[in-house]
């Protein structure tokens, strides 16, 4: 039994390693090469969480795990600073930058960042498969409320965008965002109220990363069709 979770955990994480690999496809098709390039690195960087993971189901990864530790919490920037561009390259607005973007969410950033960087993680044994690692509650209860204002703030904007646009293809776009964006959500009250299940965030990520490429393809074929 314990080979078949482990099986089926190893292949869920190269899923969500070939969708990030995907995601990247898509961020190379902004026009801003500064952007493009501040995409790609956080993709990169959300692709060694996926990483990190496999290499947390080995027995001796606890001898390691202060290399892991920052790659593990990856995606709480690598997932959340994407999406807001992802509406910017949306709507191409001349009222909207995507430095102006950069500077509205930079509070959220620095918490976060702040979360990545300083945490105290200490490893501990998986109830299902190798190792994880374990956040101070009061740590964890700031990162449950940056991210769940971050959250709520994408989909308030969503939601209202949605409602004022008459584009399809944007708000088929935008309500990815909104379903990907709830479930992180969901997943983050579950852990943040004592639940668990199987790889909590690990789908809900992935769904992240689907609507995020989505997001940003469609941007892109939208600015091809305009410049034609």
């Amino acid at each position: 039994m314990m080979v078949l979770f482990s099986g089926t955990y190893l292949f869920l994480l190269g899923l969500a390693s070939g969708l990030t690999i995907f995601l990247l496809s898509a961020y190379r098709l902004v026009a801003r090469p500064w952007l493009k390039w501040l995409l790609m690195a956080l993709g990169v960087f959300t692709l060694t969480r996926y990483v990190s993971l496999a290499i947390l189901t080995l027995p001796t990864a606890p001898h390691g795990s202060w290399l892991l530790r920052h790659c593990w919490l990856a995606s709480i920037v690598g997932l959340t600073l994407p999406s807001v561009f992802a509406i910017d390259q949306l709507l191409r607005h001349p009222g909207l930058s995507a430095q102006r973007v950069l500077l509205w969410s930079s509070p959220f950033l620095v918490v976060l960042s702040i979360i990545l960087l300083l945490s105290p993680l200490s490893p501990t044994a998986d109830p299902v498969v190798g190792w994880s690692f374990q956040l101070g509650s009061g740590w964890q209860m700031a990162l449950a409320i940056a991210l769940g204002a971050f959250g709520g703030v994408i989909l308030t904007a969503c939601l209202a965008l949605c409602i004022k646009i008459s584009s399809w293809p944007i708000r088929t776009a935008l309500l990815g965002l909104v379903l990907a964006y709830s479930y992180l959500l969901i997943d983050g009250m579950i852990v943040l109220l004592g639940g668990w299940y199987f790889r909590p965030f690990l789908f809900s990520e992935m769904a992240a990363l689907l609507a995020l490429w989505y997001a940003f393809d469609t941007a892109a074929k939208l600015q091809r069709a305009t410049s034609t």
